[in-house]
């Protein structure tokens, strides 16, 4: 037996994620287990579609068991992220691989890039605070300090979209301690984000934009269960968008008090007052573009908002993931939780109710996961409710 796992949020899933996973079977797994980003993603938005609708794509398309990432970690930036999901995968005790997808495609390549940031931050510290104080974010002041160090083909591949989460999985591998080896695979020509399609592939970017805008064209770039999933959510009304909760964003932002603010992963002091002085913006468009500036990304800033509307706070990604949540699984799934039964250090199950009844740490995160329930209900044309996450059936899922 071979496990690997892979980290995914599947926002669709789409063919490059379905050629991944079979990459993941050629290179020897016998059974993956999924780690799947919950309702909101690191980008700091809402999923497409909920949770249980993406968990059972990921077995239609080769997962053998699928895990939901908390959401503290699944709406965190790309350190935190990374850490609560390698850390969950070795806390099971079974897992022998982390399989993931980059440019470049070669591990050994990807062991260097992650030994340069470390060096960089760690040493150069003083240089990228300072270039921060020049008005740099940190992603981009790591670069540059790691472009005089290192060059601009060493810095290129490190700003890479497609190698930035690769070495942040490298580096969550070493702070753990995680046993399992990283095995990775060149990404399909696409990039992160990219609009311009090529052969059978796209970025979830593109086809999130074509869904959103009622055009068809991103039909041959996801396999026909997926299209069909997406056609029966619209339907009903069960996609997902951050602008349907417009209202209650705005009503959030300039409701919020200070010292609620500042307990928000990410927040200080300066981008708190830029929050401040655009309370009173009334679209979302407005609010998020009075806060951005060339220090503080898009992608931080909607996770403070989504972290606002939660309730999510910096203590928290100072934790672990307690549990392991099962959203859907096969039969070689159903032989994982047993095999995990026995050798993992977190409980396993279907039930968030029951999870909760845990411990303690358990019960602080499953109050969190519902109240991103509840405010995930108010991002779909047909309103639901956080009841959804407690009465959902776990129903085995089968290869398409």
């Amino acid at each position: 037996m071979k496990v690997s796992g892979i980290i995914c949020e599947y926002n669709p899933l789409h063919n490059g994620h379905v050629h991944h996973i079979r990459e993941t079977r050629r290179n020897g797994a016998t059974h993956i287990i999924a780690v799947l980003s919950s309702n909101f993603v690191q980008r700091g938005d809402v999923a497409l579609l909920n949770k249980f609708d993406r968990a059972q794509l990921a077995v239609k398309a080769g997962a053998d068991l699928v895990l939901e990432l908390p959401v503290a970690f699944s709406c965190a930036a790309a350190e935190d992220y990374a850490t609560g999901a390698v850390t969950l995968l070795h806390r099971l005790g079974i897992v022998d691989e982390l399989s993931f997808g980059s440019s470049t495609g070669d591990i050994e390549v990807i062991e260097l890039l992650t030994d340069a940031s470390l060096s960089t931050t760690q040493i150069y510290g003083d240089r990228i605070v300072e270039r921060m104080k020049a008005g740099d974010s940190y992603p981009a002041a790591v670069w540059e300090v790691v472009r005089q160090r290192y060059g601009n083909q060493v810095a290129g591949k490190m700003h890479d979209p497609n190698n930035l989460l690769a070495i942040e999985y490298m580096k969550a591998i070493r702070k753990t301690g995680a046993a399992f080896k990283p095995f990775t695979i060149p990404r399909r020509c696409v990039m992160h984000d990219s609009l311009e399609p090529q052969a059978q592939y796209a970025s979830a970017t593109f086809i999130r934009n074509c869904i959103m805008d009622c055009n068809l064209n991103y039909i041959g770039f996801v396999p026909g269960y997926t299209a069909r999933m997406i056609a029966d959510r619209i339907e009903e009304g069960k996609t997902a968008t951050m602008r349907r909760m417009e209202r209650a964003i705005l009503y959030r932002m300039r409701t919020i008090t200070e010292d609620e603010m500042m307990v928000l992963p990410d927040m200080s002091e300066a981008l708190y007052n830029r929050f401040y002085a655009a309370r009173n913006a009334s679209t979302l468009d407005e609010l998020l573009a009075s806060v951005k500036t060339r220090c503080y990304t898009m992608s931080r800033i909607r996770r403070a908002v989504m972290c606002a509307m939660i309730g999510i706070r910096k203590e928290a990604l100072k934790l672990e993931p307690p549990y392991a949540r099962v959203l859907a699984f096969n039969d070689r799934g159903r032989e994982l939780m047993g095999i995990a039964g026995k050798k993992s250090s977190i409980p396993i199950h279907t039930s968030l109710a029951k999870l909760r009844d845990e411990n303690p740490a358990c019960k602080a995160f499953v109050k969190m996961e519902e109240r991103a329930s509840s405010v995930y209900g108010l991002a779909q044309r047909e309103i639901t409710s956080s009841e959804e996450d407690f009465r959902a059936r776990i129903i085995k899922g089968t290869r398409a």
